[in-house]
């Protein structure tokens, strides 16, 4: 699937989305964007099928209105307008009609099924961890990611700062010179731990040895997504070599 926001603007996703989010933070409520700021809007806007007929059109204007959502909550975004004519431009659709989500694979590998369910394993290692960090903040906070206060009673998350979850795993097997592959795990579904407990210990410490955290509004956390990081595919290792019969993944 073509990545337009990359492929035109030269951006990941996480900077186009912290661009256009700099543009609606940087103009009042009611004010008409003049300039490079109203020359990208509407360059992102050509590119897409939603908006395209009205960026196009010379005498569009574009703007930002306060405009109300599902529950009666008003919300500052951008609006193309052309006389009676009005497309509000949500800042999420827009980053989604630019960088469309990745497609998930109908069937995965033993691989990548088994890397799957080791990072569930080691997520689950650290729950305390987290939890820990939280219990420990004193709200109100600020979001490092949208700048917003945190309030009792708002959904939060803990995100890692600096190295992601997935880095700091990742950067765990290659010290210890493993694949996913060679983790085995024991356990039921829903907890499952790794066979060799000494590994297990071994992670935990390196885990809270190199994790920063930072209290973050849920839905600013999981807007940002993963920052473009992937696992490397070798990383996963291989069980091609191995006879099927042999392999024992759970205990």
């Amino acid at each position: 699937m073509a990545n337009l926001g990359r492929d035109t603007f030269g951006l990941t996703k996480t900077e186009f989305g912290q661009k256009v989010g700099r543009i609606i933070t940087n103009h009042r409520a009611g004010s008409k964007l003049i300039g490079e700021a109203r020359d990208f809007v509407l360059r992102c806007c050509r590119l897409t099928d939603q908006w395209r007929k009205l960026a196009e059109d010379p005498e569009t204007l574009v703007y930002l209105r306060n405009l109300e959502i599902a529950g009666g909550r008003k919300v500052k975004m951008l609006s193309l307008e052309r006389g009676g004519s009005q497309q509000p431009v949500p800042k999420q659709k827009l980053v989604d009609a630019l960088y469309p989500p990745k497609k998930i694979a109908t069937s995965a590998t033993p691989e990548q099924k088994h890397f799957n369910n080791v990072r569930v394993a080691m997520r689950f290692a650290v729950t305390y961890q987290l939890r820990a960090f939280r219990d420990s903040c004193q709200l109100p906070v600020i979001c490092h990611i949208s700048g917003k206060k945190i309030l009792p009673g708002q959904k939060s998350d803990v995100d890692h700062c600096g190295m992601t979850f997935s880095e700091i795993a990742d950067n765990f097997l290659q010290e210890k010179g493993l694949k996913y592959s060679a983790v085995t795990l024991k356990g039921p579904p829903t907890a499952k731990v790794f066979t060799d407990s000494k590994l297990w210990a071994e992670w935990t410490a390196y885990h809270m040895a190199h994790a920063r955290y930072s209290l973050t509004l849920a839905s600013a956390n999981r807007s940002k997504g993963a920052q473009g990081y992937e696992t490397p595919s070798g990383l996963y290792g291989s069980f091609a070599k191995e006879d099927p019969e042999d392999l024992a993944l759970d205990f």
